[in-house]
């Protein structure tokens, strides 16, 4: 449109032009030619693409969001699913595209960087292990992906896997520790009973053996091996654990369960076992997550 504009100009600025030339001048008395200036064409409007939300400023695009609500809602009726049991899942799948955002943002900022090659390598594995090419692409027209689509989602999942293996593998492998055990009862009178018992000398592991409502444990006389401070499910067993020093024994410490008795038997830096330090890994992993969101700029526009 604005060159057809200026094309149909073109033969107005020539008769302007020619006016003037056959014109007389104001010296030789004749009239001031007018001059003709073309009106300025605008610039077109560059519409924005629409956006789930903005993370430090980084849009997640509205059709990005929209594709994981479709590949959600897929994967529930594949399960055989009521969607209207998933709660708010559209909210779900947003705050799971924040929170890879953040790790992305932070792989960056870390400097953790993956060249189409390594990706393509991923791809070509992802692809023989469906079978082939004929078989993945099933799979990805299944999983509402192109090719491309997926190639990303790879690079996403490899960085990610790596920004987050630098958290897990800062947890030590030894760190201060107690070796403990305990006796759970239901009633402040049976701890009271217990409590008497020991001080008249009981042994601690025959009165867990016969006492103690933690079946995991009594036939161990309560026995809850070496943990760290955040290393049980119960904490106020391993507070109280950590309280005492060796061959101490607690009061009554009372949690959800119940009413324990905490006996530290050993305290010292230990090895962690591979289920304890997952799990502290797994502690850090989320405390890392949490920190990121705290401290991110997040913008949602979609509900």
């Amino acid at each position: 449109m604005r060159y057809l504009l200026i094309l149909l100009l073109i033969p107005v600025l020539a008769a302007a032009c020619g006016e003037a030339e056959n014109t007389p001048t104001p010296a030789n008395g004749g009239p001031t030619p007018v001059s003709v200036i073309a009106t300025p064409i605008p610039e077109p409007t560059v519409t924005p693409i629409p956006q789930a939300a903005t993370v430090n400023g980084q849009p997640i695009y509205l059709n990005d969001y929209q594709n994981e609500v479709a590949r959600f809602e897929a994967g529930v009726a594949s399960l055989g699913r009521d969607l209207s049991q998933e709660g708010d899942y559209r909210q779900r799948v947003l705050d799971a595209l924040i929170d890879k955002t953040l790790i992305l943002q932070a792989a960056a900022a870390a400097g953790i960087t993956l060249t189409d090659v390594e990706v393509q390598a991923a791809y070509d594995q992802a692809v023989a292990e469906r079978g082939g090419q004929a078989q993945f692409d099933a799979w990805l027209a299944a999983n509402l992906y192109t090719a491309d689509q997926f190639r990303a989602e790879l690079r996403d999942g490899i960085l990610t896997a790596a920004v987050q293996s630098q958290i897990a593998d800062a947890v030590p492998n030894d760190v201060e520790q107690v070796h403990a055990r305990h006796i759970l009862v239901a009633t402040i009178e049976e701890t009271n009973l217990v409590l008497a018992d020991l001080g008249a000398g009981a042994d601690f592991a025959t009165l867990a053996v016969e006492r103690s409502l933690d079946q995991s444990s009594r036939i161990n006389g309560g026995d809850l091996g070496w943990f760290p401070p955040t290393g049980l499910t119960v904490k106020e067993v391993a507070d109280a654990a950590f309280s005492l020093q060796p061959g101490e024994t607690s009061g009554v410490v009372q949690s959800q369960l119940g009413y324990h008795i905490v006996q530290t038997l050993e305290r010292g830096l230990h090895p962690l076992s591979p289920a304890a330090r997952a799990f502290l890994q797994q502690q850090a992993l989320d405390a890392w997550r949490a920190d990121l969101r705290a401290k991110a700029a997040v913008e949602m526009f979609v509900p």
